[in-house]
């Protein structure tokens, strides 16, 4: 079994908190721990190599009181933020892919509907096909936790879960 980011000289990953996003000319690995209901959005230019990752905590903030401004805690100003960033850095708009991962409702409130976890996923898709940007792949949903690594460079986004099996997945 391979094991991310640990191997001797690997550069010591990038956290990504909750939300913030990062973009990256490739040379960063980028490292979103504890994803419940939290939703890791990885967007790539693989041409120019160029990448970001966001940790979003909730699906709208187009209607939410972003008196905090911090584009990243939702999921579809974070992908426009994304998006934005990269384009300046140099990537093409049109050659950018999404992978995302998380999404999980660990916690049942009938009374509330769908779960945040859920909602996240649905913004995020619904966003992305907004703007055209394809979704690649998606490691959503389910009742437990993930921990995401992501290399903008190649790319490759490494979930591993928190389901008692330590499952790892390269996405």
């Amino acid at each position: 079994m391979k094991t991310y980011g640990t191997e001797p000289g690997a550069p010591t990953p990038v956290q990504v908190g909750i939300s913030e996003l990062i973009v990256s000319d490739g040379d960063d690995t980028l490292k979103s721990y504890g994803l419940g209901s939290c939703l890791a959005i990885a967007l790539y230019d693989s041409q120019t190599e160029i990448g970001g990752l966001a940790h979003v905590m909730l699906p709208d903030g187009d209607t939410a009181d972003n008196s905090d401004r911090k584009p990243g805690k939702y999921a579809d100003t974070a992908i426009r933020a994304l998006l934005r960033r990269m384009v300046e850095q140099g990537a093409s708009y049109t050659d950018v892919e999404a992978k995302i991962a998380g999404g999980s409702d660990m916690f049942e409130f009938e009374s509330f509907g769908d779960g945040v976890g859920q909602r996240n996923i649905a913004a995020a898709k619904e966003e992305l096909e907004k703007l055209g940007v394809p979704l690649e792949a998606e490691d959503v949903g389910g009742e437990h936790g993930r921990t995401v690594e992501f290399t903008p460079g190649s790319g490759t986004l490494v979930v591993k879960t928190s389901n008692g099996d330590n499952e790892v997945k390269e996405l």
